[in-house]
């Protein structure tokens, strides 16, 4: 017993190499947020659209890949701080440009206001927008867009995760929130809410495009290898097919 407690040093030594090698055998270590369908978990695993995309332009690319999924913020600042780690699936954006290096398009990115379907919800002009409360996940792109579009600091409500905002909406106490077609396709279907539940009220943006967001200190020849992987993904069509499988036919 005393044996099996009391290790000797050089095996301490050797064990904590042996985590050492296994954490440097990682080439990429993703970080995301909840955002179905392009990133989500199921069944104590990260899936989603982005993250099968991610996950086999590793694959292609001979690369190492673990991903990870906590609070929006926690992951960008994780991936903004720390060498080797990379966030999705995150609007490119030139407020965000040298932050980061940048590895995609991996989808257009264009997104709209949705409010629910709710007479007392007025949006009839843009100027409408000042008067709703929207509800966003902590960090995300769309908060500058809705400043710059309108709505008070004071209208904003800013919540961890997308089910949060979903699980407000349901309750009724925030109008709308920002998504993108295929984003709101998915929360339509899979929160069991009737299809004109939610109503599309303003394009807020389509600026940029959605990409994989990587630490400014990663290997140029990490970056080149998954550029080229996505890159082919994209061209071939495996990318579409990746979304098709998502909201295809839902």
């Amino acid at each position: 017993m005393i044996h099996r407690l009391f290790r000797p040093r050089w095996a301490l030594a050797a064990a904590a190499a042996t985590l050492s090698l296994a954490a440097q055998a990682v080439d990429l270590r993703a970080y995301t947020g909840d955002w179905a369908p392009y990133n989500f978990e199921e069944g104590g695993k990260v899936t989603g659209i982005a993250t099968d995309v991610f996950l086999t332009a590793c694959k292609q690319a001979k690369l190492t890949c673990s991903t990870e999924m906590l609070p929006w913020a926690r992951s960008y600042k994780i991936a903004t701080t720390e060498p080797g780690t990379l966030i999705y699936t995150t609007a490119r954006k030139p407020s965000r440009e040298q932050e980061f290096v940048w590895v995609g398009p991996l989808l257009p990115r264009t997104t709209w206001v949705y409010v629910r379907n709710d007479p007392a919800i007025v949006t009839k002009a843009p100027s409408d927008i000042s008067k709703l409360t929207i509800g966003i996940v902590r960090g995300e792109a769309s908060e500058t867009d809705l400043l710059a579009a309108g709505l008070p600091e004071s209208g904003l409500s800013r919540q961890p995760t997308n089910a949060d905002v979903i699980r407000l909406l349901r309750l009724g106490v925030i109008d709308g929130m920002v998504d993108t077609e295929i984003g709101m396709l998915w929360n339509l279907k899979t929160n069991d809410f009737a299809p004109n539940f939610m109503r599309q009220a303003y394009k807020l943006t389509d600026e940029g495009a959605y990409y994989y967001a990587l630490n400014l200190n990663t290997p140029p020849e990490t970056v080149k290898k998954l550029q080229a992987a996505v890159d082919k993904l994209r061209t071939s069509g495996e990318i579409q097919k990746v979304v098709q499988r998502y909201v295809g036919g839902r």
